[in-house]
């Protein structure tokens, strides 16, 4: 009993491949060559198909020689093995068998007058083998004609001499073939082109400060960009003088950004390089208000900058934003950038209406820094703080009785959650105005409001008098005068600093700062006093409670 599969069973299973073959062979064939193979490849597993080479043409769509010179290039490999010509037979081989030895196999006749010629060009040396086989390589794979290839060598060693490795040689030769310049028509053609063109050539490179010779890629770039990019030769040369040192690669990069903004002439090409300047010279203007470094400045520009300069904003605008995000702990690009966009969809692009805003916001920070010191918190202000004063105002309270509750609120342990519910008891009530809170108790059981201010002046002027005695007794240490005094002014230069974006000035301000605060708490510490002994809102004559600020109920008032 003799069994075999079906056509229709055949066809529906499937046909292995090697990994090794994907990679290292099928790239350097042609698409009829991985056909052929493919094809051969499924008949060894499927014997009930007709295998005959007038079969496998007609299926393929191809000649019968086609078919053969394909078989004939993978035998060049050593991946199949043509046992018989008539009839035509193929024997497939395995595939890491082949590859153990990697290199193509090449008939030596088929190269005899070739690698003649070869050796006479590189007289001063001798040719070897596996240069040969780079050479036979590169003409197969490409298609690359001999006479074309003997020329190419020519044009090599004319150009570096006889003596000249064979890398730059395949170097040439494949650019030649991945251009599809493979007959020596072409091949001529195109140095004679190259010669022809070779003083512009060197006109760009010295531009560059390239000092060697033109070669035959540097005619690849000069083409692209006089007949792709259509920039004449003159403005090449000009653009090229405006990067100095630097090289082929980096001026097409240049020359493909100048085409994208359809900037071709001098005078565009010059006001193209100032923008240019001028943008890398904003962002980083920008990262220095930021204090922020970053090595790379093209990925900020491009994610950053240039969509900031899109939105119609100027670098005193943009300045101006930075030096607010620094100040306020949002001084990263990605913060920044978050804020502009919140800017943007405020319709404030200018100076002037982003400097009113971040002037409102200053407004509100200052009052918010009085509410939190009535309060007995020594901090900046918030986002957290802001969104709480503005529910405060739409329950249409001032800022007068939101003090007043800042002023109820001081020395809890959480003042402004207790301010909240203040607020909110007020607004239960309708308690709107002070007048309307002067007879209400502050808890059930506890003096009024009215009374309890009363004791406040009185502790108050207490507090004034024992801040200046502390004063008048820390003046008399060597050298806390002129320490005081600059500690106290320096805000003013910081703001100066600031205003006039110099915010290297600012950095040392702030540095300075510190050093003093540092230096006048030594002195103090000689006589027992702190910074805060010093401020009125820091001292209670009777029970010394530290929270007391002056407005609020301390331990010594509850007793």
């Amino acid at each position: 009993m003799v069994c075999s599969y079906s056509k229709e069973y055949s066809a529906s299973s499937f046909t292995d491949v090697e990994n090794l073959f994907i990679y290292e062979y099928m790239p350097q064939a042609t698409g009829d060559a991985v056909k052929v193979y493919l094809y051969g490849l499924f008949l060894c597993k499927n014997q009930n198909f007709d295998s005959s080479l007038e079969k496998i043409a007609k299926t393929l769509n191809m000649q019968e020689e086609n078919v053969i010179d394909c078989f004939m290039f993978w035998e060049e490999f050593g991946l199949v093995s043509i046992v018989s010509k008539n009839p035509f037979t193929v024997n497939y081989l395995p595939v890491r068998t082949a590859f153990s030895g990697k290199t193509r196999k090449f008939k030596a006749e088929k190269y005899t007058d070739f690698t003649k010629g070869v050796q006479m060009l590189l007289s001063n040396r001798m040719v070897g083998t596996s240069e040969y086989t780079e050479y036979f390589n590169i003409m197969e794979t490409y298609g690359i004609k001999q006479e074309a290839m003997l020329m190419i060598v020519k044009y090599c060693v004319d150009k570096k001499g006889n003596d000249i490795g064979y890398k730059y040689i395949s170097k040439v030769a494949k650019d030649f073939g991945s251009r599809g310049i493979v007959t020596m028509e072409l091949v001529e053609k195109e140095l004679s082109s190259y010669i022809m063109r070779s003083s512009e050539i060197q006109k760009i490179l010295s531009a560059l400060s390239i000092k060697r010779q033109p070669e035959i890629e540097d005619l690849n770039y000069l083409k692209k960009w006089t007949a792709e990019l259509n920039f004449e030769t003159e403005n090449i040369i000009f653009a090229a003088s405006s990067l100095k040192k630097s090289t082929m690669a980096k001026l097409d990069e240049f020359l493909l950004e100048l085409y994208s903004t359809k900037s071709f002439s001098k005078e565009e090409i010059k006001e193209y390089k100032e923008r240019k300047e001028k943008i890398y010279q904003i962002a980083i203007n920008v990262n220095k208000a930021l204090s922020v470094y970053v090595e790379v400045l093209d990925t900020v520009i491009d994610t950053y900058t240039n969509k900031w300069l899109s939105y119609g904003y100027e670098e005193q605008a943009l300045l101006y934003i930075a030096s607010f995000c620094f100040k306020n702990g949002t001084n990263t690009l990605q913060q920044m950038d978050e804020l502009v966009e919140k800017l943007r969809q405020k319709g404030l692009i200018d100076l002037s209406s982003v400097g009113d805003y971040f002037e409102n916001i200053n407004k509100t920070d200052e009052f918010i820094k009085k509410m939190l010191l009535t309060a007995g918190i020594n901090r900046r202000p918030t986002p957290w703080d802001r969104e709480n004063l503005n529910v405060w105002k739409s329950w249409n309270f001032s800022e007068e009785m939101i003090l007043e509750a800042a002023k109820l609120s001081a020395g809890k342990s959480s003042a402004i959650p207790y301010m909240v519910g203040i607020l909110s008891n007020w607004k239960n009530k309708e308690i709107y105005t002070l007048g309307g809170i002067e007879s209400t108790p502050i808890n059930s059981g506890e003096i009024s409001v009215a009374d309890y201010n009363k004791e406040y002046e009185k502790r108050r002027s207490i507090a004034i008098s024992k801040a200046q005695k502390n004063y008048e007794k820390a003046m008399g240490l060597e050298g806390f005068a002129n320490a005081y005094s600059r500690f106290n002014g320096i805000e003013k230069d910081m703001a100066f600093a600031e205003i006039n974006g110099n915010f290297e000035a600012l950095s040392s301000l702030e540095n300075e700062k510190a050093n003093l605060n540092k230096t006048i708490s030594n002195l103090l510490a000689k006589i027992g006093l702190t910074l805060k002994d010093l401020s009125p809102i820091y001292a209670c004559e009777k029970c010394k409670d530290t929270g007391y600020v002056g407005n609020h109920r301390c331990n010594c008032f509850n007793n």
